[in-house]
């Protein structure tokens, strides 16, 4: 049992910083990224910063928005462009926090922008990926006491 606990503890301290253990990784990427996007290769980019976005990057999120808003390798979709920037406020960058604010009054149906953010938020805002991490990390915990108990039994 005290075997278990201390997995189960020492799995959620990783799952907590899951996200500095990534960071090489993604300034890496999101450097690849810049790239592409000052190469005007948006496509390129826009699938990297896609991929940092949807786990927490809040720099790839406002790109992200910005391409959405400007229809840089994708097209104009300024309620995508609104809940991306809804996104990319956690990381409380103030001039984003502005764009959110003026996307919201351009997009055409702004409860239906809203919702989109909340999703997006429930997705994969702030709160919704440590919620995810300390799930997978809970059911790695588990995983492994439930190994280490069947061979503690033998």
């Amino acid at each position: 049992m005290k075997i278990g606990f201390i997995s189960m503890f020492l799995m959620f301290l990783i799952a907590l910083q899951a996200p500095v253990l990534l960071a090489g990784d993604t300034s890496e990427l999101r450097a690849e990224a810049d790239q592409y996007y000052l190469d005007d290769n948006y496509k390129k980019a826009y699938k990297i910063y896609f991929k940092l976005a949807k786990t927490g990057d809040h720099h790839s999120q406002g790109r992200v928005a910005q391409m959405f808003a400007n229809g840089e390798g994708k097209p104009v979709d300024l309620t995508e462009a609104y809940a991306w920037s809804v996104l990319a406020e956690e990381g409380s960058k103030e001039v984003l926090t502005q764009s959110s604010d003026v996307l919201l009054q351009r997009t055409s149906d702004q409860s239906v922008a809203q919702k989109k953010a909340l999703k997006l938020q429930e997705k994969y805002g702030q709160q919704a990926l440590k919620e995810k991490a300390l799930k997978r990390a809970q059911a790695n915990a588990a995983r492994r006491s439930g190994s280490m108990g069947s061979n503690l039994s033998r």
